[in-house]
């Protein structure tokens, strides 16, 4: 099994699309851009935040091999490749091994939610699939099913099970996974206002929605923990969590209007989903603007 270190800071990175549902691909490689050259460690490609389940499995394979181009191997790039059904996430992980991913993180399936026994064989299925390692991610207020400890601790015997992203917003859970994993697992926080905490719980990584609009914040954070500089940190988790605030509400749209007030052309969302309307993005500009970002 291929294995690259995963931790720090990595952008739960948009999709930009255009009114018709289709990629805007130039728009995507320029919010990598500026994810790299705020220092960023890694991108989480097709998650939540980026629409994955919204897009055909074309454009997840296509938005795949866009974002790990413009990276070029400067950072890992962990694609979420999960699915409805264990097929189409067997062939989704195995693009994004083919591709160059480091790893793939897979959602649990949603509407039919497997009971425990099958759900264990559901990844068991996708891990031998694939040679890259395979990070579990919890997502239960979007699934509907929460991965628990001891469901992570059944996964961790199969082999290419390495870690779990869990987006619980729960630090007891969390740090139940780090004490009763079977064996050493990379453990990554997907809730934004706990980054400080789930950094002083154990967990190796953040990957983080907000991280889009504003990386450097979430990047100075990480580095003023890792030199014991915890109000600096905590001064910082104020401020991200009063960015989350204000992106609030209506989803994923408010991020990729955030990004457009910062210069970077972000696009829309795609349908269902809708874009803020005149009178939500002036208070958004507002809110953004009373916070003194100094971007």
């Amino acid at each position: 099994m291929k294995h690259v270190k995963i931790e720090g800071i990595l952008p739960a990175i948009i999709t930009p699309f255009d009114a018709e549902g289709d990629v805007e691909f130039e728009y995507l490689r320029g919010v990598v851009r500026f994810q790299l050259e705020k220092g960023v460690h890694g991108f989480f490609a097709c998650g939540t935040v980026g629409e994955g389940p919204s897009m055909s499995t074309e454009q997840r394979k296509a938005v795949t091999e866009a974002i790990i181009k413009e990276v070029a191997d400067k950072v890992p790039v962990i694609v979420q490749s999960g699915s409805t059904n264990t097929r189409e996430a067997i062939d989704l992980s195995r693009h994004a091994d083919e591709s160059g991913a480091a790893a793939v993180g897979v959602v649990s399936p949603y509407y039919f939610k497997p009971d425990p026994e099958a759900l264990v064989e559901h990844y068991r299925l996708i891990a031998e699939s694939v040679g890259i390692p395979v990070l579990v991610y919890n997502i239960p207020s979007l699934t509907g099913f929460n991965i628990t400890p001891d469901i992570i601790s059944k996964l961790c015997g199969i082999k290419n099970i390495a870690g779990v992203k869990d987006s619980s917003g729960n630090l007891i859970q969390i740090r139940e996974i780090i004490e009763t994993a079977p064996k050493p697992i990379t453990v990554i926080n997907g809730s934004d206002n706990l980054l400080f905490s789930a950094l002083m719980a154990g967990v190796n990584a953040q990957i983080s929605g907000v991280a889009n609009i504003i990386p450097e914040l979430l990047v100075q954070l990480y580095h003023a923990f890792k030199k014991g500089e915890y109000q600096k940190a905590l001064n910082l988790q104020a401020k991200i969590n009063a960015v989350k605030r204000a992106v609030a509400g209506i989803p994923i749209a408010p991020v990729k209007a955030a990004l457009e007030l910062r210069g970077i052309k972000a696009g829309l969302p795609k349908r269902p989903l809708r874009p803020l309307k005149e009178s939500e993005m002036s208070s958004l500009k507002e809110k953004l603007a009373s916070l003194d970002l100094m971007w």
